[in-house]
């Protein structure tokens, strides 16, 4: 989908992006993302060197790893209880329901970020040999 925006109104946006440092269109996501989409209070969007990641808010657990731990067959009361005691039951539902919301985008970002892919992106950047010694390979 396409949408027209009035040139002032892209300059603002443009702006916006720029002290984030992200795209126009990135900026533009998120913000309709938090003012449009579902509503999780437990659920942050930040900027990472990765891309945009979601966080538990107030802490640096991503959705992800709350994911991780359903996924493994644990039950909310264990994650928030035994697992990721910081986190209360109501952030671990919330960070369940926003990947449920999220799942494709979610689940793209995972498979651009696996220990593989950025391998991958280190030897590309510095070279085998280089790449290797700084991840302490032979």
């Amino acid at each position: 989908m396409t949408i027209i925006l009035p040139d002032s109104l892209y300059r603002r946006i443009a702006a916006q992006a720029r002290t984030k440092k992200v795209t126009p269109a990135d900026f533009l996501t998120d913000f309709l993302d938090t003012h449009l989409a579902p509503q999780h209070p437990h659920v942050e969007r930040i900027q990472g060197s990765g891309g945009w990641r979601a966080v538990v808010k107030g802490t640096r657990t991503g959705v992800d790893a709350v994911v991780g731990y359903r996924r493994a067959g644990y039950t909310p009361e264990e994650i928030a209880g035994e697992l990721l005691p910081h986190l209360d039951l109501a952030q671990v539902y919330d960070a369940l329901s926003y990947y449920e919301d999220y799942r494709d985008e979610m689940d793209a970002y995972a498979a651009e970020n696996t220990p593989e892919v950025w391998r991958g992106r280190l030897v590309e950047a510095l070279g085998e040999k280089e790449a290797k010694a700084l991840l302490g390979e032979r």
